[in-house]
């Protein structure tokens, strides 16, 4: 298996653990006024990025811009853990040959315009930057959970790069 895969793996396992460990309360609960998003509005967000990629796994374009808001993985709690178990079984199954693929994205670009562009990218970067988008906005949802009053992992949404330089200093500290 690719090791990009596996990063995604590993990035949806810990949500999957997260949005599991939460009840129906704690997952549709707004920070205000420091989150106007919940958590199941974080979790929509990112479900619909890799729902682009699976839509587009054996086309040429990656469209960000579709999007579901206000859809019931936002305040139903087994709906998103359903959905993000689908986006693990389709990772499961994803071919090494379409890491390096290229492919075409398509975003908006500006708040005050409806800007499009379009840009050149491969399979294998977008997966990425979905894993690493994922990571980011487990942090939020991580936060989220605590104001509400729920113990987290201290290791939740943190980033791969993080993770790394934290097992370097932990050798450091250990070295004679």
């Amino acid at each position: 298996m690719n090791i990009t895969v596996t990063g995604n793996l590993e990035a949806v396992d810990q949500l999957i653990n997260f949005i599991d460990d939460l009840n129906d309360t704690q997952y549709t609960f707004r920070a205000q006024p420091w989150f106007d998003s919940s958590i199941g509005q974080h979790l929509r967000h990112i479900v619909d990025l890799y729902l682009a990629l699976i839509v587009n796994t054996d086309g040429t374009t990656i469209d960000y811009d579709v999007r579901r808001r206000g859809a019931a993985i936002e305040t139903n709690r087994k709906i998103g853990l359903q959905e993000l178990r689908d986006i693990n079984s389709w990772l499961n199954i994803v071919s090494c040959e379409n890491i390096d693929k290229p492919i075409k994205i398509i975003t908006e670009v500006s708040m005050n315009t409806q800007s499009t562009q379009q840009y050149d990218s491969s399979f294998g970067r977008e997966l990425s930057f979905a894993s690493s988008h994922l990571t980011h906005h487990l942090a939020l949802m991580a936060v989220i959970a605590k104001i509400a009053g729920k113990q987290v992992d201290p290791i939740l949404g943190l980033a791969p790069s993080t993770a790394t330089f934290i097992r370097k200093q932990q050798v450091a500290v250990c070295a004679p």
